[in-house]
């Protein structure tokens, strides 16, 4: 099962796997690294907490202004080249679309990315921020009843995980030494 946060929409919901879904995760990542936010925030306020909604309309934004001010961790203090943080941002737009069918291949991110190819257009037709199927309401709605469904009330924050996680090294570690 994926990581809530980096999880495709389309997973999601359908539990199906494609090479569209990495394509997802990466953006997910390319954000993190942007914006300095985890994935999943609890802290943050109602319709915040996903890194991806939040960021959504901000990354549109950015890329027709090209202020990135709004969206870029404060911690960098302005230090990065702009157009290789415009590349980013463009990049992690196309990837965190909702619709898997809009997100462009990880070989044209890459292309993008690498600046091989300056008019690599990851577009696909859609300007940022667009969407012909998205309704940030409803997916989060379908994701919270994921959730219920396979986890019953668990906490979801990042600190369940990393709890989860040492609690397995823990317990590996031991049947080592037997």
């Amino acid at each position: 099962m994926g990581t809530f946060g980096y999880m495709a929409p389309e997973y999601a919901t359908s539990g199906k796997l494609t090479e569209k879904s990495d394509v997802y995760s990466f953006g997910v990542v390319l954000l993190e690294l942007i914006t300095g936010r985890k994935p999943v925030d609890a802290s943050q306020p109602l319709g915040d907490e996903s890194l991806v909604e939040w960021a959504r309309l901000l990354l549109a934004q950015a890329l027709e202004d090209e202020n990135f001010e709004g969206v870029v961790d404060l911690k960098l203090e302005n230090n990065y080249v702009a157009s290789e943080l415009f590349r980013m941002i463009e990049a992690a737009a196309a990837c965190v679309r909702h619709s898997a069918t809009k997100r462009p291949r990880m070989s044209q991110v890459v292309r993008a990315l690498d600046s091989l190819d300056e008019l690599s257009d990851l577009s696909n037709g859609m300007r940022p921020g667009q969407s012909e199927i998205f309704n940030s309401r409803e997916q989060s709605a379908q994701i919270r009843m994921f959730r219920r469904m396979a986890f019953g009330s668990q906490d979801y924050s990042s600190e369940f995980f990393n709890h989860t996680q040492s609690s397995w090294r823990s317990r590996g570690s031991g049947d080592q030494s037997m």
